[in-house]
């Protein structure tokens, strides 16, 4: 089974329905709750996502999708080894780097984005919610 774990704009894209996004998110969404995929978002997503969530729409419906989300995904956890990589890394913005990290430690086969170019990476792939759907698709 294919492991991946997904960016803060990926959940984003579905739960705001951002148009053209939205589509290829959601039929990731549904690998991944339906199983075929095992999702993974990090832990610092969590509050993250509750904060822009709640910008966005209201307090209970932002709970709310945390809790889907929570059900649907496991959590790559930030740890001391997580964060001290993320310091020395030459990532532009810190929260990509925690997540990289993150996701290097539960051996995510990807990373899903919709910012690929924030991402440095030479071990594992960041790819779009359309380029893993032709992945898993061929």
């Amino acid at each position: 089974m294919k492991s991946v774990l997904c960016d803060i704009n990926y959940v984003l894209d579905i739960f705001l329905k951002r148009h053209p996004f939205y589509y290829p998110a959601a039929k990731v969404f549904k690998e991944i709750e339906d199983k075929n995929i095992k999702g993974y978002l990090c832990a610092l997503s969590f509050p993250t996502l509750f904060y822009l969530l709640s910008k966005e729409i209201n307090r209970e419906k932002a709970l709310k999708a945390l809790e889907k989300i929570r059900i649907v995904f496991s959590i790559a956890p930030v740890n001391e080894k997580v964060i001290d990589l993320s310091l020395a890394s030459d990532f532009r913005d810190f929260e990509d780097a925690v997540q990289y990290y993150s996701a290097l430690q539960v051996k995510a086969d990807c990373i899903i984005t919709r910012n690929k170019g924030d991402y440095i990476s030479d071990v594992i792939p960041i790819l779009t919610s359309d380029e893993f759907l032709v992945i898993i698709d061929s």
